[in-house]
């Protein structure tokens, strides 16, 4: 599990996503990071898959499993952990709740 950790940055109010909606966001610095709600929880992931860049917003969620579009690999969006084909790890980020806001370090 890769998790990034520097500071954290503002993402606003989250509680209109629905269940299995992804939402690309991209921070201050440049990053692109994708949010997942899925179990009830959201999650932040790295918005490229680790093998050759492919967007994951197009990708497939079921339950907490992301798949990439273009070779199927699969990810634990809790953990980043690799299911399956995948052969790397998927960075996540960590994601605090403050007063009705969201911010997420990176």
């Amino acid at each position: 599990m890769t998790v990034s950790a520097e500071t954290w940055l503002p993402l606003g109010p989250l509680e209109d996503m629905e269940e299995g909606e992804r939402r690309e966001v991209t921070l201050p610095t440049g990053k692109i990071i994708l949010l997942i709600r899925a179990e009830e929880k959201i999650h932040a992931v790295c918005a490229d898959c680790p093998h050759q860049d492919t967007p994951l917003a197009e990708g497939s969620v079921e339950g907490t499993i992301l798949t990439c579009p273009l070779h199927f690999w699969q990810w634990d969006i809790r953990t980043g952990e690799e299911v399956g084909l995948a052969e790397l790890p998927l960075e996540i980020f960590e994601l605090r709740h403050d007063n009705g806001e969201w911010f997420v370090r990176a």
